[in-house]
């Protein structure tokens, strides 16, 4: 999914769930070290999203 490229940036994630986050990405995980997954953490919100948690994402 590349979620890399939204470190550090304001975002809009609309999850698999239908909840919508906008934060600022504070955490990106790598795959190799979160079983295979990229994720992020918007801290901004309190959450936690591996990459099959996220329908989309897309700059704020």
């Amino acid at each position: 999914m590349k979620l890399e490229k939204y470190s550090g940036k304001k975002v809009r994630v609309v999850g698999t769930n239908g909840e919508v986050y906008v934060g600022t990405v504070d955490l990106y995980t790598q795959p190799n070290d979160n079983d295979g997954m990229e994720a992020i953490a918007i801290f901004d919100c309190g959450v936690w999203l591996d990459e099959e948690d996220i329908k989309s994402i897309q700059l704020a």
